[in-house]
């Protein structure tokens, strides 16, 4: 596929290549990964779901490159880095730190991807800061478009930043815990002051969930709604939140009650303790979101006393 000719070969000879396509979730424009095999979004992360590049370009699919941490291949992820034709002053700081690697634009137009060799700890998620950093258990939308060099440099070569990556991480994971920090030290107050949420057992929480919304009802049945076991993660816990009143303990317990809970599978962490981990971490995130609807357990309430005297006649 002529549009992707100037991916650096170190990508090309791996067999880590599958599909994606954007589809309309819920009102939102998702990009979602498929195995170029069968066309079948499900188990695309797995290894044997993945082609190499010289079969993918057969496909004439737009292609997506999975990391794996042995391959010491890392994607920055900028986004809205180009505003106004031009890059953002951080953009523009990371984009000459690496300067002479393969860059390129992402399929917004505004983002930009760039692959360089090295290592980091772990992966870093602060897409709300424009800044993602991966190493592992992601694939990264690829769309071949190098620009004309008025962005970045063009570039066919994965060159190694070990050094550039050490820095940015420590700045970034600096920035990082100063947020983390903030939430842990956050003391949780209900802000629904009526909702009697002690009077609920998880179970009928759950359940209340299932029936009042369509995302938590997917979710809960063990569909995906985007493909990806992290977002599905986030978007249940999203949900928890706005019945729980944001309470940290029922989100996590409520999570753990699902099929989402990949405890003991080995599929998300190396053990149970990195894995609940990897649960807290997801819940602070949603917690450092800020305001959120809460969900009106009134009428639920009203309901189970009509229900009582209803039994009691």
């Amino acid at each position: 596929m002529e549009k992707y000719k100037y991916l650096p070969e170190e990508m090309k000879k791996s067999k880590r290549f599958v599909g994606w396509r954007k589809e309309n979730l819920n009102g939102k424009v998702a990009k979602l990964p498929f195995s170029l095999i069968d066309g079948k979004v499900n188990d695309w992360n797995h290894p044997e779901r993945w082609i190499d590049f010289n079969e993918a370009k057969t496909k004439n699919k737009p292609l997506g490159f999975v990391l794996v941490e042995e391959d010491r291949i890392i994607c920055i992820d900028l986004d809205h880095a180009i505003q106004d034709e031009k890059l953002t002053p951080m953009a523009k700081e990371v984009v000459e730190n690496f300067a002479g690697t393969y860059m390129e634009v992402s399929q917004s137009g505004k983002g930009i991807h760039i692959f360089v060799q090295g290592t980091i700890p772990d992966n870093l998620n602060l897409s709300s800061r424009g800044i993602e950093i991966y190493k592992k258990n992601r694939y990264i939308a690829l769309t071949g478009n190098i620009g004309d060099g008025s962005f970045f440099p063009r570039s066919n070569k994965l060159l190694a930043k070990e050094d550039e990556l050490n820095k940015l991480y420590k700045k970034w994971t600096q920035e990082k815990e100063s947020t983390l920090k903030q939430i842990r030290e956050y003391k949780y107050e209900p802000l629904n002051k009526f909702s009697r949420l002690d009077d609920l057992s998880l179970d009928e929480i759950l359940t209340t969930m299932e029936r009042t919304n369509r995302k938590a009802s997917m979710l809960t049945s063990g569909a995906s709604l985007t493909g990806d076991h992290s977002r599905d993660d986030f978007t249940f816990l999203v949900l928890a939140r706005n019945y729980t009143d944001g309470n940290p303990n029922l989100m996590k317990e409520l999570f753990l009650m699902t099929p989402l809970n990949r405890l003991a599978t080995n599929e998300k962490r190396r053990d149970d303790r990195k894995y609940l981990d990897y649960v807290e971490k997801t819940i602070e995130k949603v917690l450092s979101l800020g305001n959120f609807v809460a969900f009106d357990w009134s009428r639920h309430f009203e309901y189970k006393k009509r229900t009582r005297a209803y039994e009691r006649v």
